[in-house]
């Protein structure tokens, strides 16, 4: 059981002890065991292929040779729109990417086995919202250690916008992305349904060492670039790189802040998810603040315009995906669901509360007044619109999150 006396967040800026190395998890273990060792810890992990073995996409996703049955693909889902990286175009500190429709993404793979139709660009498939636009297919179940899944919890009760951050993703061998933090600085988990992937991890606060004089991280962390003091001037005092390969059928745990970079050594499809609860709240909502923080400095010069605030807000969330009204709304949603359940409204929620037991509502709940009391202290709160209705305002979700916890 957990301690709802150990809630307390720990420093958003924590340089974590390097990682002899890459835990790995071969045996089922407790949901309290994994939150303690890896969630709280904010650790990575892989777990092995024993763990997905019953997956439908394991078996219809691959063929007997243990490649990417793409024919299956086709002919399933193959009228699907899905979003196609350039691997060999940069696009800011990205790669480009286009809309395709499967059936001819596909159709590029096979032109890729073909000597007589030349070198061809290296396309990876990337955030295809699977689940989203195929809901009746179960290809896979999450495991439970991934299941108190805040994010798409909030995104599967929402009636204004279809969407989630579960994803699909395939590509050939020698597809890759670069170096990156998940967005929201979320947990995310990956499973590979075939092929294997070569991940490259530093750990929090070491990315600092990994960019250039203007604060760009760098693209690629094999570049020989990284050599060059001129260009990555601090770059020999990141510690604590750890690789790992992974294997098919294996599913990799990656914690929030972790920067990672991610190669497919052969032909590959994998399942991904992005996700947020209680153990990382205090991260996504350090990340939120930092990101406001960056757009107000960016547009100082127009302090004086009508509703800066909300000029703020606009372009916060055009380039970190949330703004602070959201980041509520988000909040609320999660903590009323809770709510709920702890208070006998209901008994059983559709998504995102796995049996964890009351404790790990109550620390979710804990960890909700924490976020809720910086919110509040937020100055610039009360000038953002959406918060001056006072039915609607912070502070009164507060006092529900409160009163459930006394």
């Amino acid at each position: 059981m957990i301690e709802l006396s150990s809630c307390d967040p720990i420093n958003h800026d924590d340089l974590q002890e390097p990682l002899a190395s890459f835990p790995r998890v071969s045996e089922p273990l407790s949901y309290d065991e994994f939150f303690r060792e890896f969630l709280e810890k904010n650790r990575p992990c892989v777990f092995s292929s024993s763990f997905t073995q019953e997956w439908l996409a394991r078996d219809d996703w691959v063929t007997p040779s243990n490649t990417p049955n793409v024919e299956f693909l086709k002919s399933h889902f193959g009228d699907g729109e899905v979003p196609v990286a350039d691997c060999d175009q940069k696009h800011y500190d990205s790669q480009e990417k286009k809309t395709y429709k499967l059936r001819d993404y596909i159709d590029y793979w096979h032109s890729l086995r073909d000597p007589c139709l030349g070198k061809k660009s290296c396309l990876y498939l990337k955030d295809w919202h699977f689940v989203r636009d195929f809901p009746a297919y179960k290809a896979y179940s999450t495991l439970q250690y991934f299941a108190s899944d805040w994010l798409n919890e909030f995104w599967h009760v929402r009636s204004d916008i279809k969407d989630d951050y579960q994803f699909v993703y395939m590509g050939p061998k020698g597809s890759w992305t670069p170096f990156h933090a998940d967005v929201f600085r979320s947990y995310s988990w990956s499973a590979n349904v075939c092929g294997r992937k070569r991940w490259v991890f530093y750990p929090p606060g070491e990315d600092q060492f990994l960019r250039d004089p203007f604060g760009t991280p760098v693209y690629d962390v094999d570049s020989p670039d990284l050599k060059d003091i001129r260009k990555y001037p601090n770059a020999a005092s990141a510690k604590g790189r750890i690789e790992v390969i992974q294997e098919q059928g294996e599913t990799i745990f990656v914690p929030s802040s972790w920067h990672h970079q991610v190669w497919n050594l052969e032909d590959t499809i994998s399942i991904n998810h992005n996700w947020l609860n209680g153990t990382n709240l205090h991260r996504a909502w350090y990340f939120l603040v930092e990101s406001l923080q960056q757009v107000e400095y960016a547009i100082r010069d127009c302090s004086d315009m009508d509703d800066w605030t909300g000029q703020c807000q606009l372009l916060l969330h055009a380039t970190h995906g949330m703004d602070y009204h959201e980041f509520y709304t988000f909040l609320q949603t999660i903590a009323r669901r809770r709510i709920e359940i702890l208070t006998g409204k209901k008994t059983h929620l559709s998504f995102g509360i796995w049996e964890t037991g009351k404790n790990h509502l109550l620390y979710d709940l804990k960890k909700i007044q924490w976020c809720l009391e910086q919110l509040l202290d937020d100055e610039r709160l009360d000038t953002i619109k959406g918060f001056s209705d006072t039915e609607n305002h912070p502070s009164n979700l507060l006092d529900e999150v409160v009163n459930v916890l006394s």
